[in-house]
């Protein structure tokens, strides 16, 4: 039996872990003919869907005063999951709309983890933690910026 905060962690590690994978199998696919949107969804896979998505679950999990109950854990993976989803299928596509909701949809769950961390264990961390997080929030900002300069509708 995994403890909570185990357990909080636990989607976000194993769909990242996943997302790596897919990434580096991807990478390995694509070598000989790679294209310039291929190259970007490889990094995006393995940084934010697979690093970042563990990085901030473990970080939530472990940093909050008490590990969030299993419906908020799901809906953040959700919500997450689903905003990476949009931002890579409308970068494929071409569809800065479609970018835009799914970085909407990505900042709210960075947002709800920021909310997640708003009692502290660890107050050095707490602030890392933070600071990442709006690191994160304005890399995505700046990236629609790209995609809708890229692609005016």
């Amino acid at each position: 039996m995994l403890s909570r905060r185990a357990a909080a962690v636990a989607p976000f590690l194993a769909f990242g872990a996943a997302a790596i994978v897919a990434g580096g199998a991807t990478a390995a696919a694509i070598a000989y003919h790679p294209t310039e949107h291929l190259v970007w969804m490889v990094a995006y896979l393995v940084l934010v869907v697979g690093a970042m998505q563990g990085v901030l679950g473990s970080g939530q999990a472990w940093l909050a005063e008490g590990p969030p109950p299993a419906r908020i854990v799901w809906s953040q993976w959700a919500l997450f999951n689903l905003g990476n989803a949009g931002v890579v299928g409308g970068t494929l596509c071409n569809r800065t709309g479609i970018v835009a909701a799914g970085t909407l949809l990505f900042v709210a769950a960075i947002g709800w983890f920021l909310y997640g961390v708003r009692h502290c264990r660890r107050r050095g961390w707490g602030i890392a933690y933070r600071a990442l997080l709006a690191l994160i929030s304005l890399s995505a900002l700046i990236g629609l910026g790209i995609s809708a300069m890229s692609h005016p509708a």
